[in-house]
């Protein structure tokens, strides 16, 4: 399990942040992303080796989501400290790790692809 959190930093745009984190994961309550964002605790978290075979035919892309919900968050203004296995991670080094991810799925995907052809 490759677990990435995030921790947001409590500022005056904590409704702004919590709107954006529900948005992303609606099975947080309000009151937990406040505390947590007061606590200086991870707000919300991602397993980048999640995979779900109906977001996956939907051509959804989860990886890309909470790509998407850090960029949200910092378009705000957040202050953020993103953590890999309780491991500071830089966005840079999330990134690089998302890119890795999305061409090793690609790869494994063409060789399924040329193994189907094969047969």
């Amino acid at each position: 399990m490759n677990l990435v959190q995030v921790k947001v930093e409590k500022d005056v745009k904590i409704a702004k942040y919590i709107s954006l984190i529900r948005k992303f994961d609606p099975t947080l309550s309000v009151g937990q992303i406040k505390s947590s964002i007061e606590n200086n605790l991870y707000v919300v978290g991602f397993d980048l080796h999640y995979f779900d075979v109906l977001e996956d035919i939907q051509g959804m892309d989860r990886k890309s989501v909470f790509r998407g919900l850090i960029a949200d968050l910092m378009a705000e203004g957040a202050q953020l400290s993103i953590y890999s296995n309780d491991e500071l991670w830089t966005l840079e080094h999330l990134d690089n790790r998302l890119h890795t991810l999305r061409e090793i799925s690609d790869q494994t995907e063409r060789d399924m692809d040329l193994e189907s052809d094969d047969e």
